[in-house]
């Protein structure tokens, strides 16, 4: 296995800006798995990413429930996945404004279908906090403006407190 030489003299570098990873275009990213997945449409990790980038940087929430609904209604997943795919689905709903009825009910889809599994009490005690979860995502916390005051209020001259 072959190590790519590393950075020499790091720790004297004025700036490590050129370790970060370079971001990729959305775009071509999507474009590349819409081709994989015309090859392999089966790949199940591949289509939950292409959901993510549809919601999240083309905000296009009706294609990625496309993308989501394929894999929860493939025949013989196991109930982890298909719990993971609703929970993906509730939180891109939440993120790009559905409402409190849709999300809602997606979570309810997993009570429903695995009432018998742990999965089943995390989506129950998600619905209990949901209401939670939409007032935290409206309401923005008011700013607080802050009077002028005396800075030195403890060194004046005739302080009780000077001897």
């Amino acid at each position: 296995m072959a190590v790519p030489q590393g950075v020499d003299n790091l720790g004297l570098r004025d700036s490590t800006d050129f370790l970060a990873p370079t971001e990729e275009n959305p775009g071509k990213l999507a474009g590349e798995y819409v081709k994989h997945l015309d090859l392999h449409p089966h790949d199940s990790d591949i289509r939950e990413k292409l959901a993510v980038i549809y919601a999240d940087h083309f905000h296009r929430l009706d294609l990625a429930v496309g993308e989501l609904a394929q894999m929860i209604n493939l025949p013989n997943q196991p109930p982890k996945r298909v719990a993971h795919w609703l929970t993906v689905l509730a939180n891109l709903q939440i993120r790009h404004g559905a409402d409190y009825a849709t999300v809602r009910q997606t979570l309810q889809k997993i009570v429903d279908t695995f009432p018998e599994l742990p999965v089943a009490d995390s989506a129950r005690s998600r619905i209990a906090r949901l209401a939670l979860e939409f007032k935290g995502r409206k309401e923005e916390t008011p700013g607080v403006k802050l009077g002028v005051y005396e800075q030195n209020i403890g060194l004046k001259q005739g302080s009780p407190y000077q001897r």
